[in-house]
């Protein structure tokens, strides 16, 4: 936002919304998966004493399905302990679950990797997959890594992407009988390789250089979704380093990974686990991805959705860098981007619309709403659709402090249903009186619609607000957890002022809303959310 004022804090408040508002639905059942090489069977620190601070760890996780590598004969001993079924392959590779496994579908080498049906107690049934893949040389030890020659890295994590590719085409082969089709597919492991998503240019500071490392290209291309970096959109070496908790002096790394493909399931939270109260016992950290299960109901038309106040590419770090904010944008695989505090040809970003070119490095439809002239170009906010863009439609609001506007636009969705996406970004000052006269010009347009909608953007103002109050009536409201619901400042949120609603609530379901951690990016968190559109 340009301005904000500071009392807007004051308005905190933990009340629920007022009048007909149809609340999201309650959070669904979830699944808990972890990716862990536990080294050497975890028997590094002692037979007996490593292995039970395996079990401990994976105990206090509440992970349901372990995705184990470096087994070597600890297995049995572990998923006896936990009272999990253990579905082993050689000695590297296994699969501890807490449901009963019901179909082996291993592929490719015994050593790197072994596959299983898991069936939850819903009946729902997931393909999940535990592998290793193998690596050309050291590149992770005090001395051993030059980043000034790509070459020589890049090599070194070749054979991973080789396996991966040779993996993947025989778990596709494998899982290609019509039975499979609405199985979600979990691939988890010690892939011994870094990721393109993570080597960025707006993460120079972390990495010192860039790489297009390829074997994390195999997965996201085949329509896998890298669950961390979902989750956590925002590139922090630190934070996501899975190499090495024991061997802090050498080059810290992510290279354990949970994918995942389906539309049955959704990541709504991860952790890295890399300290025991006694010791850790591997040199790996443990990675722990919570699904959301979403079931398959054909009727329903998922949308994943985003609302995120970009501050025109500035981020909290001082730099302007639109290619940050499409990377971030990138990671969530999104369906509808509502973006405000855009800049379209405006001298401070470089005369760039930001729209267009967010729109081209995302693969998306894009639509610019003005608010006012400025810099040479305009201000104002942006559109973003996975699906055609018919039509948009700028709705003049009141003026207030500045121009305002609120950007429609009809999508046709891949069902032949058409929705509008309206996008708001109000009056930001402490009294309502503007913000509460834009809202009733968007309620009045919103009234005069014949088709489902969907509202999103920065309302600056919070949840008893009338401003809330009367947009959300008779809406179902993308629903974000009690514990992380606020999305302004992004460093370290204070205030709950961006929202989604959906109309008519009766066709409309909210299964999933998260606030993003992202406190570089910009001055707001992006909140993303999946909504559900049934038939009429």
């Amino acid at each position: 936002m340009l301005n904000r004022i500071v009392t807007l804090t004051l308005l905190i408040t933990c009340c629920l919304l007022g009048g007909a508002t149809h609340v999201g639905a309650q959070e669904p059942a979830s699944l808990g998966v972890m990716s862990w090489n536990i080294w050497h069977g975890g028997k590094e620190d002692g037979a007996e004493v490593g292995v039970q601070r395996v079990v401990d760890i994976i105990r206090q996780s509440n992970a349901d399905v372990i995705a184990m590598q470096e087994t070597y004969g600890s297995g049995e001993k572990i998923a006896e302990a936990l009272g999990f079924h253990f579905h082993p392959r050689g000695t590297n590779v296994s699969l501890l679950s807490r449901y009963p496994v019901v179909e082996d579908i291993s592929v490719f080498e015994p050593f790197k990797c072994v596959g299983a049906i898991v069936e939850l107690p819903s009946k729902q049934r997931v393909a999940c997959y535990s592998i290793w893949l193998p690596f050309a040389g050291e590149i992770w030890a005090p001395g051993t890594r030059d980043v000034t020659d790509t070459k020589s890295m890049l090599a070194v994590c070749q054979p991973s992407h080789d396996d991966l590719q040779a993996l993947w085409k025989q778990i596709e082969q494998r899982l290609a009988d019509a039975k499979y089709n609405n199985v979600p597919i979990i691939i988890a492991g010690d892939f011994n390789s870094m990721s393109h998503r993570d080597y960025i240019a707006s993460a120079k500071d972390d990495y010192q250089v860039v790489v297009d490392w390829p074997t994390s290209h195999v997965l996201t291309e085949a329509g896998f979704r890298d669950s961390w970096r979902e989750v956590r959109p925002e590139v922090d070496r630190m934070l996501d380093r899975t190499w090495t908790p024991r061997f802090p002096e050498q080059e810290q790394d992510r290279i354990d990974y949970i994918y995942y493909r389906g539309e049955g399931l959704q990541a709504t939270d991860v952790r890295r686990i890399d300290t025991h109260t006694k010791k850790f016992p591997s040199d790996h950290a443990a990675v722990v991805t919570q699904f959301a299960l979403l079931g398959d109901d054909q009727s329903k038309q998922r949308l994943r959705t985003v609302s995120y106040n970009i501050r025109h590419g500035a981020g909290n770090d001082g730099k302007l860098d639109l290619e940050r904010t499409a990377a971030l944008l990138g990671n969530l695989s999104p369906d509808i981007v509502g973006l405000q505090e855009v800049d379209n040809g405006v001298k401070r970003s470089g005369s760039v619309n930001q729209p267009e070119a967010l729109g081209k490095q995302l693969g998306m439809h894009a639509a610019f709403g003005k608010f006012m002239d400025f810099q040479g170009g305009q201000y104002g906010m942006g559109l973003l659709s996975r699906h055609p863009i018919e039509s948009v439609h700028e709705v003049k609001l009141p003026t207030g402090h500045e121009p305002r506007v609120a950007l429609a636009a009809r999508i046709t969705l891949p069902s032949g249903q058409a929705i509008v996406a309206v996008n708001v970004h109000f009056d930001w000052v402490d009294d309502d009186t503007y913000r509460y006269a834009q809202a009733e010009a968007v309620s009045k347009y919103l009234k005069s619609l014949d088709v489902p909608y969907i509202l999103l953007g920065d309302f600056n103002d919070v949840r008893d607000s009338r401003t809330l109050k009367l947009l959300s009536e008779n809406t179902t409201e993308a629903k974000k957890p009690e514990p992380r619901r606020m999305t302004f400042p992004a460093h370290q949120p204070k205030i709950e002022i961006d929202f989604l609603f959906a109309s008519p609530a009766k066709r409309w379901s909210a299964p999933v809303c998260r606030v993003l951690e992202a406190p570089k990016t910009s001055d707001h968190c992006p909140v993303f959310s999946v909504l559900e559109l049934t038939s009429p």
